[in-house]
Formats: C-alpha cells, sequence, structure tokens
C-alpha cells in the first residue's frame, strides 16, 4: 500500500485481529483508546510473564470465591449468602445469651461456674482443697526434704 495512512490503518487492524488470546484480554479493554501500534505492544508486553499470569490466576480465584460465597446456605433458616454464625436471626439471641453451666462446679461442688474459673479454697464440706493455689511450688525450683542424714563415718 502506498498511502502512509492506510498502511498504518490496516497494520494496526490486522494486529488486534490476529494477536493470541493472552493479548486478546490484554487489549481488548484499551481497544477503543489505543490510537497506535505501540499502545497495542504497551498493553502486550507483560503477557506470558509470571506476574502476568499470577494476576489472571488471582483475578480467577477472586471471581470463583464470589461465586461460592453467593452459593453458601445458612443452616438456621436457609437463606444464601452467609453461614448459621453471620445469622441475623440469631443476633439478638447471641448478644444477650452467655453460657453458663447448668449444674454445680466440679471442683468445689458449690456454686454455678466453670470448675478453670473456681477461685474457692474449700470445698462444700468445709474440706480444703487440693492445690497450690496462686502460689506454692514452680517447677525447676529447689526441693526441701526433711530427712536426718545419717552421720558420716570418721
Amino acid at each position: 500500500i502506498e498511502q502512509e495512512e492506510a498502511a498504518e490503518i490496516l497494520l494496526f487492524q490486522l494486529a488486534i485481529e490476529n494477536d493470541n488470546a493472552d493479548c486478546k484480554r490484554a487489549i481488548d479493554p484499551i481497544c477503543n483508546s489505543a490510537k497506535t501500534i505501540a499502545d497495542l505492544i504497551k498493553a502486550c508486553q507483560n503477557v506470558g510473564s509470571e506476574q502476568y499470569k499470577a494476576e489472571m490466576l488471582a483475578a480467577a480465584l477472586a471471581q470463583q470465591m464470589i461465586v461460592a460465597r453467593a452459593a453458601l446456605r445458612c443452616f438456621q433458616c436457609g437463606q444464601e449468602g452467609y453461614m448459621e454464625q453471620n445469622c441475623p436471626r440469631n443476633k439478638g439471641l447471641r448478644e444477650n445469651a452467655q453460657r453458663t453451666p447448668t449444674q454445680l462446679c466440679l471442683k468445689c461442688g458449690k456454686g454455678y461456674h466453670w470448675s478453670n474459673q473456681c477461685r474457692s479454697k474449700f470445698d462444700n464440706q468445709g474440706n480444703p482443697m487440693q492445690g497450690n493455689g496462686t502460689r506454692g511450688a514452680r517447677p525447676g525450683a529447689p526441693r526441701m526434704h526433711n530427712r536426718v542424714h545419717p552421720p558420716l563415718p570418721p
């Protein structure tokens, strides 16, 4: 083609039509705004690189996560989009109800509290409870034994 302007337009059109699938995905968003072949080359220069592949994989995974989250069903009310722990139907119940034990403490037998929170020093019959409390022997501390040692031979 003898006219330069016509040759440029034809070359530009051929570049758009004959690109591979990866370049097509990179060029599609800028196809209307690109005016020269240099713009197309800049759009395609990272295609095939590891970074480009990682970005494409991240975009695909993000899309799948959105679809997967929308497909979740609540076991409480049956609606889609959230799980039972986030159910709006349970919101008021969860805030007001704190779990308290339904039976007496297994450690002291005196109150309705959890054994790991028991601070009682005596059981329900007034007997002292086992344990060191907040103080006592620590691992690695030297032990004191009340032993009588026999006298050493002369």
